[in-house]
C-alpha cells in the first residue's frame, strides 16, 4: 500500500522536488521509513560475497562450493544459451565439484511475474538448494525475484519497493555473467515485468544482493556485436547516472568515472573484434565497477524512461537506455544545475572537446556521446526499432515513466509534459539544445 501510494505521488514534479529536499529533514524520514531506506543508499555499500573477476576466474569455483556449501543447484538461463559452450562450461565446473543440478532455460528479455514463478516451482520440485544464473541482467533479475520470494514466503507484487522483505535470502544466488553490461551480478535491484498491466517492477531490496558475482571475460566472447553494444552502453548510463545522481559519494563516483572511461576506450574495439580478450576484460570490469557505483548511488531519468519503453513494447533494456538516453541529456542541457556534471564528463571520458566554457562543453558531451552511439551502431531514433508509436502509447509511457522512482536521485526533475516531449524527440530524431 505505501509503495502504491508512493508511486501515485511521483506522477507530479513537485512532490519529486520535495522528496529531493526530504533527504535533509529528519522528521521527513521518521514518518516515511521507505524514504530512509531510500536515502540512505549513499552511505551503505553493498558487494557481493564473492566476486571473481578476469579472464578464465570461472575455474576458480571450488572458491564458491567450498564457501557456500550447496549440494544441489538450479541453473537458471535462457534459450539462446542453453546448448553454447558457456553452458558446458559451468556444468564442467559443478561435475568437478560433485555438485547435481538442473537446468530452467525459460527465462527471456524482460523477465515476467510468471517466469519467477516458473523457476520458483522448479527450485521446489528438484529439491535445489542454490540458485546458478547464467546469463545477463534479465537472468540475473528473474533469479533474486524467485529467490527473495522464496525466502519471505509472500507475492513479488507484495515485495515490489524499498527493502519490503523482512528476511535475507536462505537461497544462494551465484550469478555468472555473459554480458558486459547489466551490472545485476553485484546490485540489490531487480526489475520484474507485471505483464498484466505492462509495468516494471522495481525491488530495490538489500536481501537480494547475489551472494557471488562471476565477471569471466572468457564467458563473453562469443556475444554477438549488436548485444555486446546495447549491454555495453547499458553499462555507460549505469556509471554516467551514478556519477550525476544526487546521493553519489567519493566510492561511488571513483568507481562511476573509471567505468565510463573504459567503456568509451574499449566498447568500440569489441564492437569491432568481439574475439579480443584484452578490450572484452576491460568491459566486464566497467560492467562490476558501473554495477557498484549504481547500487551507491542510484541512477536517473534515462532509465525511467527505458522502463516504461521497456515495459509497453519489450524494448531490450540496454537497446532503449542507449536510444534514449542522449535525448534525455539534451533536454538537461536546458538545466543550468546539471551542466557543470555534464561538462566535467568529457575529462572523465577522455572526450575531445574545445570549448572553454561550461555550457559549451556539455554540449560538447552530448555530441560526443552521439557520436559514439553512431560508431556502435545504435539505431538514431525510436522509430526505427518501434515504428508507429501512437499518442497515446507515448502518454502512457510517460505515466509509467514518472512513477519509476529512478529518477528520484536525477539532479533535476521532469514533469509528465517534459517526459512527453522527451519521448517525442526520441521518436522524429530531433534535439532542442546541440
Amino acid at each position: 500500500m505505501v509503495y502504491r501510494i508512493f508511486t501515485t505521488l511521483l506522477k507530479w514534479k513537485l512532490t519529486r522536488c520535495l522528496l529531493q529536499k526530504a533527504k535533509y529533514s529528519k522528521l521527513f524520514q521518521k514518518l516515511v521509513p521507505m524514504l530512509r531506506e531510500w536515502y540512505e543508499r549513499d552511505a551503505i555499500h553493498q558487494y557481493p560475497f564473492i566476486s571473481m573477476l578476469g579472464f578464465g576466474s570461472l575455474s576458480k569455483f571450488k572458491t564458491i562450493s567450498d564457501a557456500l556449501k550447496f549440494k544441489r543447484a538450479l541453473i537458471i538461463t535462457g534459450p539462446v544459451l542453453i546448448n553454447t559452450e558457456v553452458i558446458k562450461k559451468v556444468k564442467t565446473e559443478l561435475d568437478d565439484n560433485k555438485i547435481k543440478y538442473h537446468i530452467f532455460d525459460g527465462t527471456k528479455s524482460n523477465p515476467s511475474i510468471q517466469v519467477v514463478q516458473e523457476i520458483i516451482e522448479m527450485y521446489h520440485k528438484t529439491n535445489a538448494d542454490a540458485l546458478i544464473s547464467v546469463g545477463g541482467g534479465s537472468v540475473h533479475d528473474a533469479a533474486k525475484g524467485a529467490a527473495l520470494t522464496l525466502s519471505n514466503n509472500k507475492s513479488l507484487k507484495k515485495l515490489q519497493g524499498i527493502n519490503v522483505s523482512k528476511n535475507v535470502s536462505i537461497v544462494p544466488i551465484i550469478a555468472i555473467n555473459t554480458t558486459a553490461g547489466t551490472g545485476s551480478g553485484v546490485t540489490n535491484v531487480a526489475v520484474i515485468t507485471d505483464e498484466s498491466k505492462h509495468f516494471k517492477m522495481t525491488l530495490v531490496d538489500k536481501n537480494i544482493q547475489p551472494h557471488v558475482n562471476v565477471d569471466d571475460s572468457d564467458l563473453m566472447t562469443g556475444l554477438p556485436p549488436k548485444p555486446t553494444t546495447w549491454v555495453g552502453v547499458d553499462t555507460l548510463v549505469h556509471a554516467i547516472e551514478a556519477e550525476l545522481s544526487i546521493y553519489g559519494n567519493v566510492l561511488s563516483k571513483v568507481y562511476a568515472r573509471s567505468a565510463m572511461m573504459l567503456v568509451y576506450h574499449y566498447l568500440p574495439i569489441v564492437y569491432r573484434n568481439p574475439k579480443d580478450k584484452k578490450a572484452r576484460e576491460k568491459m566486464a570490469y566497467a560492467e562490476f565497477m558501473a554495477g557498484v557505483a549504481f547500487n551507491s548511488a542510484s541512477l536517473g531519468f534515462i532509465h525511467s524512461l527505458s522502463h516504461a519503453l521497456s515495459g509497453l513494447f519489450n524494448t531490450p533494456h540496454g537497446l532503449a537506455n542507449a536510444i534514449i538516453m542522449p535525448y534525455v541529456l539534451d533536454y538537461e542541457l536546458k538545466k543550468k544545475k546539471i551542466t557543470p556534471q555534464l561538462a566535467n564528463i568529457s575529462d572523465y571520458m577522455n572526450m575531445t572537446s574545445y570549448s572553454e566554457d561550461e555550457l559549451g562543453k556539455a554540449k560538447e558531451t552530448v555530441k560526443n556521446i552521439i557520436a559514439f552511439l553512431a560508431e556502435l551502431g545504435i539505431p538514431k531514433t525510436l522509430n526505427e526499432v518501434q515504428p508507429k508509436i501512437t499518442k497515446k502509447q507515448i502518454k502512457q509511457m510517460a505515466t509509467k515513466a514518472m512513477k519509476d522512482f529512478c529518477g528520484i536521485s536525477n539532479p533535476v526533475q521532469f514533469s509528465r509534459k517534459e517526459v512527453i516531449h522527451i519521448y517525442k524527440n526520441a521518436i522524429s530524431g530531433k534535439f532542442d539544445n546541440i
